[in-house]
């Protein structure tokens, strides 16, 4: 199946996106294209995409990615509403260490008073 995506060009933090049509088995950076069908900077938030070529890879039946098919919302090239962009957020190690701690004072918690319901008991039944 094909699909529409956005292939990251250039150096490290100076960078464009082409738009492209590749197959869906393959990743971006494979190499193995069928069609560049424009670019889009993000920086200035600029773009040039070739309209005619773009609907006629989605009549093949072409999906775009979320951030495509946004993209392609902008330009007026397609109609419809924007997509949400499902973004993962790494977690630092400082945050898991922090989670770890919070888990571990919980933890103590709960087996004081176990304990001291243990005490209760004992103290309570008599012998």
């Amino acid at each position: 199946m094909l699909t529409l995506r956005l292939q990251r060009q250039g150096k490290k933090k100076d960078f464009i996106y082409r738009v492209v049509a590749i197959d869906s088995r393959f990743s971006v950076k494979s190499g193995k294209v069928k069609d560049i069908l424009g670019w889009w900077n993000p920086k200035t938030d600029k773009f040039n995409l070739k309209k005619e070529e773009i609907l006629s890879w989605i009549k093949k039946g072409a999906k775009p990615t979320d951030s495509c098919y946004n993209l392609l919302i902008k330009a007026k090239i397609i109609t419809g509403e924007k997509r949400k962009i499902k973004i993962k957020k790494k977690e630092k190690k400082e945050e898991k260490v922090e989670e770890k701690i919070k888990e571990e004072k919980e933890e103590e918690k709960v087996e004081e008073k176990v304990e001291e319901k243990k005490e209760e008991n004992l103290s309570t039944t008599p012998s």
